[in-house]
């Protein structure tokens, strides 16, 4: 999906990303899975709602909350972005994550070919 200017609020540019699938409503249950990195553009560490979508050709993501991220870049962990992701698991009481961030940057570059190399 190629972001639209349907979405009322900016795209959000993530630098360091990584994406993490948790049992936010039990382990039982389907696991979400999430963007967690940092926006320069913000100054700020994000995590998002779950991802409702994803298209690797672009590199973009739609949250379920609407909001367009980017990533941008390689992946990796910004320090800010990994204090944020921790307080979050602790305040949704998530105990348990698998980290996907290879299994995306592996799909955008199978799209994106020499932007990856």
């Amino acid at each position: 999906m190629v972001p639209t200017t349907q979405s009322k609020e900016p795209i959000v540019a993530l630098a360091h990303w990584s994406v993490y699938e948790v049992p936010l409503l039990g382990p039982e249950f389907h696991w979400t899975r999430h963007f967690v990195g940092y926006s320069e553009d913000l100054g700020l560490a994000q995590v998002s709602s779950a991802i409702a979508t994803f298209d690797p050709e672009h590199g973009t993501g739609v949250s379920l909350s609407g909001r367009v991220f980017q990533l941008a870049g390689e992946s990796g962990r910004h320090p800010e972005s990994a204090r944020m992701w921790a307080r979050w698991k602790l305040l949704n009481k998530v105990p348990h994550e698998r980290d996907l961030t290879s299994d995306f940057y592996k799909a955008m570059c199978a799209w994106q070919g020499s932007a990856c190399v």
